[in-house]
């Protein structure tokens, strides 16, 4: 049971250390000067090339991330808490860090298909003829990916927690 344990641990422990920052992208809602209009409607080809890479990168790492929090949730969490139940050790702490981090990672998935519908939307629309209006949804984009990151460093934060609290229940024994 307490190679078990220490074999959870290291993953979560391998899980936090390679996991990106919650570094956030939200930008303020402004008017652009005609400068930025300009520049907007003049690079427009490029500005679209450099996003659709972005958006091919973000789906590479959606399903990675997707994988990883799966086997956090099903293959560590749920089976770790099985069989503190079967031995009848059950630690309510380790549950309710179980549901926790199922709903976060819910909210994830879902924040990730509001902002790859929001990136849709501005991948098709026509910067050059409407930089203002292109701008505007790249900064809705923005703010999705905020929430993204804030979702990924709250599902972080469960995680690490999670880890002391198995470091706390194998000490206990």
């Amino acid at each position: 049971m307490q190679k078990r344990i220490r074999i959870a641990a290291f993953i979560l422990a391998a899980i936090l250390i390679f996991s990106p920052s919650g570094t956030s992208f939200a930008a303020e809602h402004r008017d652009l000067s005609d400068e930025e209009i300009g520049a907007i409607s003049q690079n427009c080809s490029s500005i679209k090339i450099r996003l659709q890479r972005v958006q091919k990168d973000d789906a590479k790492n959606r399903v990675y991330l997707g994988s990883q929090y799966e086997t956090i949730a099903s293959k560590l969490m749920l089976n770790l808490n099985l069989r503190l139940v079967k031995n009848g050790m059950a630690n309510a702490l380790l549950a309710e860090q179980q549901t926790t981090f199922m709903s976060e990672r819910d909210r994830f998935k879902n924040d990730f298909i509001g902002y790859s519908q929001e990136f849709e939307t501005l991948l098709n629309m026509n910067c050059k003829d409407e930089p203002q209006k292109f701008y505007k949804q790249l900064e809705i984009v923005r703010e999705k990916r905020a929430d993204i990151n804030s979702s990924m460093k709250r599902m972080k934060d469960i995680v690490s927690l999670h880890y002391q609290t198995i470091v706390e229940l194998e000490e206990d024994l």
